[in-house]
């Protein structure tokens, strides 16, 4: 069997809805390829489910959803976590 390589996806809140990128660390100041504003924020799972809907099949799918759709990342999510005293770093 040949070797397939793997296609990732990365779903993050956009502007003022969900929006899609292709690749593992995207640069979020352009714009996604496919977005929605039909998914509240807090829904971050319900948009990676949308994602896997709306991105091109492939053998190797993977949609990632980082620090619940966060695109400031690690440093916003921790910083939030911090402030509702559920994580300590």
């Amino acid at each position: 069997m040949d070797h397939v390589d793997e296609q990732v996806w990365t779903v993050a809140w956009w502007r003022s809805g969900w929006g899609v990128w292709l690749g593992e660390d995207p640069d979020f100041t352009r714009p996604p390829t496919y977005t929605t504003v039909n998914i509240t924020h807090a829904a971050a799972d319900a948009a990676s489910h949308w994602a896997v809907g709306v991105v091109p099949s492939h053998p190797r799918l993977r949609v990632r959803c980082p620090y619940g759709g966060d695109p400031d990342g690690e440093t916003a999510f921790r910083a939030r976590a911090a402030r509702r005293r559920w994580w300590r770093p």
